[in-house]
């Protein structure tokens, strides 16, 4: 297992910020993650996998990551014809590629979602209306105790990208529920890939959205273009012209670029609307968020 200290966290996020790590630990087994159990009991200990949704301080992060990364991404194994096991390092968009190769309905939702399967768990990931705790039978995690843990979905408290992590420290693998009754058509996939090269910053360096939606009438987007804001940039942060719940690195953005730009958002739409935002961006410092 590689281990590597004092490196530019920047690398790790999707939005490409962050100053310098502690220890990073780059587990590529089973066996690795189970060695690291004393490590991942430790209350700041991070676990990330493509770096989508979070940032880092510009300071840095002193204490322990461990990035999925070199993990061993497993694989996808279709059984009993309605259900599938996907291995958390296994990248959404690969996973919806294959249920399309396959002729499975019900997955295309997760192609454009830019992380991995585990993340997508941890957080409930989503999008047109669909999220992917919604079609979990059971998942195996590291669980508080440091041991291999198989939970029923049921048994999970899901909610809008969020879930209870209480007894949780990572996920191992998922088995997803397929809807026998949804008839697969390949023309979903396409639609939901043009929809989103139509309406998102695709290819810039984003972190994803960085605001929830406040309900399921409400988005976030609609209030901050409905600002029409004048200062729509803070250093080398800007919000997307294309989507305004994306915010951009320019290449020159700091994370302190990125918490002015957030708290001026915050506060206008406050101010606006009487509508707190809540961040679905996760930014680490030494004190944990």
């Amino acid at each position: 297992m590689i281990v590597e200290n004092n490196i530019p966290l920047k690398r790790f996020t999707t939005i490409h910020i962050g100053g310098k790590s502690g220890k990073i630990h780059f587990p590529e087994s089973l066996d690795d993650i189970l060695s690291l159990s004393k490590i991942l009991l430790l209350p700041k200990t991070l676990v990330i996998g493509k770096g989508s949704n979070i940032a880092f301080s510009d300071n840095g992060y002193k204490f322990d990551i461990v990035s999925l990364s070199k993990y061993v991404k497993g694989k996808i194994t279709l059984f009993d014809d309605n259900k599938i096991s996907v291995s958390a390092g296994i990248s959404c968009a690969r996973f919806a590629k294959y249920c399309h190769k396959k002729s499975i309905s019900g997955f295309e939702f997760l192609h454009g979602i830019p992380g991995v399967i585990g993340g997508a768990l941890a957080m409930n990931a989503g999008a047109f209306n669909q999220s992917i705790w919604n079609h979990v039978e059971s998942v195996n995690v590291i669980n508080k105790k440091g041991f291999i843990e198989n939970i029923a979905g049921n048994d999970i408290n899901a909610s809008y990208r969020s879930i209870d992590k209480e007894n949780i420290l990572l996920f191992l693998d998922v088995i997803l529920k397929i809807d026998k009754n949804k008839i697969f058509d390949k023309k979903i996939l396409i639609d939901f890939l043009e929809y989103r090269n139509r309406t998102q910053p695709i290819g810039q360096w984003s972190s994803g959205c960085i605001f929830k939606n406040p309900s399921k009438k409400i988005s976030a987007s609609s209030l901050i273009d409905s600002l029409k804001l004048k200062q729509r940039k803070f250093g080398g942060i800007y919000i997307s012209t294309k989507h305004c719940n994306y915010f951009i690195n320019d290449g020159n953005g700091s994370c302190d670029d990125l918490v002015q730009l957030i708290n001026h958002v915050t506060k206008l739409v406050k101010k606006k609307y009487n509508i707190a935002l809540t961040k679905e961006i996760c930014i680490y410092r030494d004190d944990h968020e």
